[in-house]
């Protein structure tokens, strides 16, 4: 089993989480990082201090996605765990996920995750983390707008009390299996040597976009309610519906995760979903685009280019979407089950 990490700057989080990977009980794994050319230390903190870690070093910000997807060719493990950098493990987070992958059971599961809580920074730099009771993603769910959101975000922790079926994990921590993620590859014209998560997106949506293909390709997703672990979510889950939802979700972000958010939930749907679903769900997912558009066009500028981009990048988009749909091994209500009223 690979633990991968990709790293951007992101020494402060780094003691804490890896910490909690090498605390826990079940041992059979090896780390890598994948280090976008931090600048504050990371790399030279690693090899000091854990040895142990197999560090690979860009000379530039490649993303999230596209690092991943190195770290996914240099091993070759048969379980790959991506973790962000702002997690803490329960010490047997390993050990209780591993007894679902290794059930026969769930032999038509690609995907496994855990109950992950909101985890509170006390003070970062002395290392003052407060864990909580309170969800931070159990999985993600769909609307019928194709709005996209974390499971059980902002919850108690007494809910979930079960394992369950999910529509997919987030990937701030997820188990992938590799036979999965070799289905969910993808050879295009302009990406002949493959692609897992999508590098056109960045970062920012790229885990719903791959436990979307994954369950087109007839994997399936587990919540495992005994495996713990922590998150520092700076976003926290906005109520409200309509505009008010809107608005009140995208003053929480940055300026580039507005501008990611809306730009790749456009790439989202032009990749994974049915034609069928679009005209049923049409003037549905219209309105909720157009309020967003509406949005950006008045009080958010900086997001325009995203606007541009959505089209720009178009043809390579419809170019991955015929890919796989022809390879779909499900059918449309497969995957309309799984929307929520809006």
């Amino acid at each position: 089993m690979t633990i991968q990490l990709v790293t951007y700057n992101s020494l402060k989080y780094l003691p804490d989480c890896l910490k909690s990977i090498f605390s826990q009980t079940y041992r059979d794994f090896q780390v890598l990082v994948i280090d976008n050319n931090s600048q504050d230390g990371t790399v030279d903190y690693l090899r000091q201090n854990f040895p142990q870690v197999t560090v690979f070093q860009n000379h530039k910000n490649l993303g999230f996605a596209a690092a991943h997807n190195q770290g996914i060719e240099l091993l070759h493990s048969p379980y790959v765990v991506f973790s962000n950098v702002d997690i803490l493990l329960e010490p047997d987070w390993l050990e209780q996920v591993m007894a679902k992958v290794e059930d026969p059971r769930f032999e038509r599961f690609g995907a496994f995750g855990g109950k992950l809580f909101q985890l509170k920074v006390i003070n970062l730099e002395n290392h003052e983390l407060e864990k909580t009771d309170s969800i931070d993603s159990c999985g993600l769910k769909l609307f019928r707008n194709h709005r996209v959101e974390e499971l059980g975000a902002g919850q108690s922790g007494s809910d979930f009390p079960v394992d369950q079926e999910v529509f997919g994990l987030t990937g701030a921590l997820v188990l992938y299996r590799r036979q999965t993620l070799m289905d969910c590859k993808l050879n295009t014209k302009t990406s002949p040597r493959g692609e897992y998560f999508d590098p056109d997106f960045f970062f920012y949506k790229e885990d719903v976009d791959l436990a979307w293909r994954a369950r087109l390709l007839g994997w399936n997703a587990l919540m495992v309610a005994s495996a713990k672990a922590y998150h520092i979510r700076t976003l926290k889950a906005v109520s409200g519906r309509g505009v008010n939802r809107i608005i009140g979700a995208r003053k929480k972000q940055s300026k580039l995760a507005r501008y990611y958010s809306y730009r790749n939930h456009g790439f989202l749907i032009v990749k994974n979903e049915f034609k069928q679903n679009l005209i049923k769900d049409g003037l549905i997912i219209f309105g909720y685009e157009l309020k967003k558009m509406a949005y950006i066009l008045i009080f958010e500028w900086s997001s325009l280019k995203a606007i541009w981009e959505r089209l720009a990048l178009l043809p390579k988009m419809l170019e991955k979407r015929k890919i796989i749909l022809n390879r779909a091994k499900i059918g449309p209500d497969a995957i309309r089950r799984w929307y929520l009223k809006v």
